[in-house]
């Protein structure tokens, strides 16, 4: 049985991208694979219920981010810093991470598919952040964060990118 997510990522803002965003978009999901992945994810989610196809989803980020090691780094600008270079040799967007009172914020943006249409865009958003919870879980993890904690998706992300929150 997967491991389940209990909420579902927020849908997205549609809003019309400039031509240079167009194609830069298009050159960071790869038309190769572009199709493939998206009908994989639609499959999933149409076949298994929400928290499955999410919960699948994440582990793959799990796995991802167990086989893709970070160097241990002593400060949140450091590990931002590595982040942002992990997270630009694969082309999978920006990170931006703050502090609050129980989490670290994480912004990610300018992430692969961002710029699809509406229909393949919801669905690729859907499965691709249940991804990066996996990824970002772990990878704090090993930067001395306890085993009991996780990157959730906050609700409020918006089209452009994502918020998760790495605490209890």
């Amino acid at each position: 049985m997967l491991k389940s997510l209990a909420k579902p990522a927020p849908a997205a803002v549609s809003a019309a991208p400039t031509p240079d965003m167009a194609y830069l978009a298009a050159r960071q999901f790869s038309p190769q694979w572009r199709d493939f992945l998206v009908t994989l994810a639609a499959e999933l989610f149409g076949n298994f219920s929400a928290d499955e196809a999410r919960g699948f989803f994440r582990q793959i980020g799990l796995r991802m981010a167990a086989e893709v090691k970070l160097p241990v780094v002593e400060t949140l600008e450091g590990l931002e810093s590595v982040l942002n270079g992990r997270l630009s040799a694969m082309d999978w967007g920006l990170v931006k991470l703050s502090v609050e009172e129980d989490a670290i914020a994480i912004r990610h943006s300018a992430y692969p598919g961002q710029h699809l249409d509406e229909a393949s865009a919801e669905i690729w958003r859907r499965a691709f952040s249940a991804v990066l919870e996996g990824v970002y879980t772990v990878w704090l993890q090993t930067q001395g964060g306890r085993a009991d904690m996780e990157a959730k998706l906050r609700a409020e992300s918006q089209a452009d990118g994502f918020e998760f929150a790495y605490g209890l």
